[in-house]
């Protein structure tokens, strides 16, 4: 039985505003429409954008760019809310993306490394990468959940 890491790994690209969010393709647990969306039951932040239920629980349904302290997009008709598996909390979160979520197989050549210094979303972030030529973010799943959880029904 060989213990090799495997060469390629199957991720979803979702499309924000401004940039992309890059994530494994295990992570994403569905895409919907942005007709699922209904208002959360308690105030909250500009970036709370509402909440779906998904498998009998209330998920909250966030804009990234705004939590990191850009604008948050306007809805238009190709978006998407995207709901994630936050491993360590073992809740769920769902974003807006922009488009619908693509699928990608990266290697060590099609994923590098950038710079996340002075970000000011390092608090959401594990790091930020170059796809091709294209730049994304690899986000704390734990860290969105955590921030959004207290403004979903209990």
């Amino acid at each position: 039985m060989s213990s090799q890491l495997p060469t390629h790994v199957y991720s979803v690209l979702i499309s924000l505003a401004k940039e992309s969010l890059i994530l494994p393709n295990s992570a994403v647990a569905e895409v919907l429409g942005q007709d699922v969306i209904v208002p959360c039951q308690k105030k909250g932040p500009g970036w709370l954008l509402g909440q779906v239920e998904w498998q009998h629980e209330d998920v909250p349904i966030v804009s990234f760019e705004g939590m990191v302290g850009q604008p948050v997009p306007a809805m238009e008709r190709k978006c998407r809310v995207v709901v994630l598996h936050a491993p360590v909390r073992a809740a769920a979160v769902a974003i807006v993306s922009q488009a619908y979520p693509l699928i990608v197989t990266l290697n060590e050549i099609a994923m590098q490394p950038a710079l996340i210094e002075n970000d000011p979303a390092a608090a959401l972030i594990y790091s930020r990468v170059r796809v091709s030529n294209r730049a994304a973010i690899i986000p704390d799943l734990d860290a969105l959940a955590a921030a959004a959880r207290p403004y979903v029904a209990d």
